[in-house]
């Protein structure tokens, strides 16, 4: 039997054109139509540490997405008219797993494109990397690394909005273990490095965290001791035997306030970072406390956390601790993580929070009335360590919502309803409302149909 060119050629299409959808769309998935889901993506080369939003390197009104791991740090388009999510830029070949990394807020080559501060286990490197390509900012050898410390368990530095050594670009600062060892922080200039100011710790830090203190950036380090330094490394205050890790939220009556939320082992205090004051304490048995906006409109920032059960979560007011509300996990094998901030999701004027836990559903709720507003779920990401609003993604005019563990997905911060993840790779993924599985079948019963009529046709 012989083809003629047309029969050859519809053959040709109808297996080629789904092999190359699969193998466009292995490791994303493509947000259907008024889902709510912005993007996501599981990386397949290597674990995942961290994500983060970046700036629009690209220029098409859709920031990127930054995501490190094993021995890499990448830059993901997530633009679906380009494609995404995809790859900008990659930086592989550094020297160990990259523990912890952020947009560290700093132009601090001129190109309107902020850097990338990453961190890496083991080694103990960190480095400055060009925001627009990955490349190192010191010189395009990856070889040209910063020095570090044995790094901290949460936040191992972060960019000052303080060009602190006159030079006219903004510095930042680093915490950990040096080689003596002595637990310090440093400030480290942008450009070049070099050494501006050290700060020798009492204790060894957990990490340290941006505060405002009386509208300025200040620093604020987190161990056994509570210690806030300002930009020139001069500590104003220390508070001993409060807090610890994460249970420690700076800026935690609003994102601009001077309080800080703390636990301190019988219960939680709102301390007045001015000048070192509590403003009041309360007896709450929570824990993994994080703020979670104005969801009463009293003026006051309230927050939320854990019981220690794990299968519910207290919101509380910012006032004086009171309870406002609570959730119980609607999957009772839930342990949940978390309860989050998440902006006003409904546009009815009151914050609103977000629930997420081992198991889905994570939900985000009223902060009015505590109704659900959004159902985030899907068969193959059970589980978010991670879910915090974020910068508006795709330029609508609305900040998003982030979830990560280790799949790293965003949902659209004004959409209400369910939206569904779905990361198992060559299949099920979903395309516009159609899942490739669906589409490869398809293909294939045409193909044998096609082949079928044209040799009985031949024949």
């Amino acid at each position: 039997m012989k083809l003629n060119t047309k029969q050859s050629l519809i053959i040709f299409l109808s297996i080629v054109i789904p092999i190359s959808l699969l193998l466009t769309f292995t490791t994303t998935c493509k947000a259907a139509t008024n889902s709510g889901l912005i993007f996501a993506y599981k990386e397949t080369e290597g674990r995942t540490w961290g994500a983060w939003v970046m700036d629009d390197i690209n220029g098409d009104g859709w920031r990127e997405i930054g995501i490190c791991g094993a021995i890499y740090t990448k830059a993901l388009d997530v633009n679906p008219t380009h494609g995404g999510p995809k790859e900008i830029w990659d930086q592989w070949g550094l020297h160990h797993e990259v523990l912890w990394g952020c947009d560290s807020g700093l132009d601090a080559n001129g190109d309107g494109i902020t850097e990338q501060l990453v961190f890496e286990a083991v080694w103990n490197n960190h480095y400055l990397l060009n925001g627009e390509n990955g490349v190192a900012l010191d010189s395009p050898d990856e070889e040209n690394r910063r020095n570090g410390f044995y790094w901290p368990v949460i936040d191992c530095g972060f960019g000052l909005d303080h060009d602190v050594n006159g030079n006219g670009v903004n510095d930042y600062v680093i915490t950990g273990i040096d080689y003596t060892p002595r637990a310090i922080v440093q400030c480290i200039e942008s450009i070049n490095a070099s050494l501006i100011w050290e700060f020798e710790l009492l204790q060894v830090s957990n990490g340290l965290r941006s505060i405002n203190i009386n509208s300025t950036q200040h620093i604020l380090i987190i161990s056994g001791f509570l210690q806030v330094l300002t930009n020139k490394g001069i500590e104003i205050w220390n508070r001993s035997g409060v807090g610890w890790g994460l249970d420690i939220i700076p800026n935690g009556a609003g994102f601009g306030s001077d309080a800080i939320i703390t636990t301190t082992g019988a219960g939680v205090t709102l301390i007045n970072a001015s000048d070192n004051t509590i403003i009041w304490s309360n007896i709450i048995n929570l824990h993994s406390l994080h703020y979670v906006g104005d969801i009463n409109n009293d003026g006051w920032g309230d927050f939320g956390g854990l019981y220690y059960s794990g299968d519910k979560v207290g919101v509380c007011s910012g006032l004086d601790g009171t309870l406002i509300r609570n959730h119980t996990a609607q999957n009772l094998l839930n342990y949940m993580h978390g309860v989050i901030f998440c902006g006003d999701v409904n546009a009815d004027g009151y914050d609103d929070y977000g629930i997420f836990g081992d198991f889905y559903p994570h939900e985000v709720f009223s902060g009015n009335n505590g109704s659900q507003l959004i159902s985030i779920s899907g068969p193959h990401f059970h589980g978010a360590e991670e879910m915090y609003i974020v910068p508006d993604i795709n330029g609508n005019g609305t900040p998003d919502i982030m979830l990560f563990d280790g799949g790293i997905a965003a949902v659209e911060g004004s959409f209400q309803g369910m939206v569904n993840l779905d990361f198992e790779e060559g299949g099920g993924i979903e395309i516009d409302g159609l899942s490739v599985s669906i589409i490869i079948f398809v293909a294939v019963v045409s193909t044998i149909i096609i082949s079928n009529k044209i040799i009985k046709t031949r024949r």
